[in-house]
């Protein structure tokens, strides 16, 4: 990876807004032990405003989009996935160590998942 990333904050109603306490959690390459980042932890605290914002997606605009909709949304995601393949293949083999080539192909399936479920919708 060209660069280390690092991010201390959590994503929560579509906005990112700093983590309950500040602890982080540092994301080693299993491969070498070198760390690449560091993330926010979340606590129970931030779950728990995760879900509450859910929920009320769920009640509020994407419960009442439609089928098709929501199938948009997903084929986009799907788009979005597919555009970003290379970078999100080396971003998985380093997490997780796995060899290149079944990350860019995880990477696709998922991108193929996505447009599978926005037909299936």
């Amino acid at each position: 990876m060209a660069a280390p990333f690092s991010t201390d904050k959590v994503f929560i109603n579509g906005v990112w807004r700093s983590a309950a306490d500040g602890a982080t959690l540092l994301i080693e390459n299993p491969s070498t032990g070198e760390v690449m980042g560091a993330l926010v932890a979340g606590t129970a605290a931030d779950v728990d405003a995760a879900v509450r914002a859910a929920r009320a997606a769920f009640d509020g605009d994407w419960g009442r989009m439609t089928a098709v909709e929501r199938g948009r949304i997903l084929a986009r995601m799907g788009r979005e996935v597919e555009a970003r393949i290379d970078m999100l293949a080396e971003l998985e083999a380093l997490d997780v160590g796995k060899p290149l080539k079944q990350a860019r192909n995880d990477v696709i399936a998922l991108a193929r998942y996505l447009e599978f479920y926005a037909g299936a919708a």
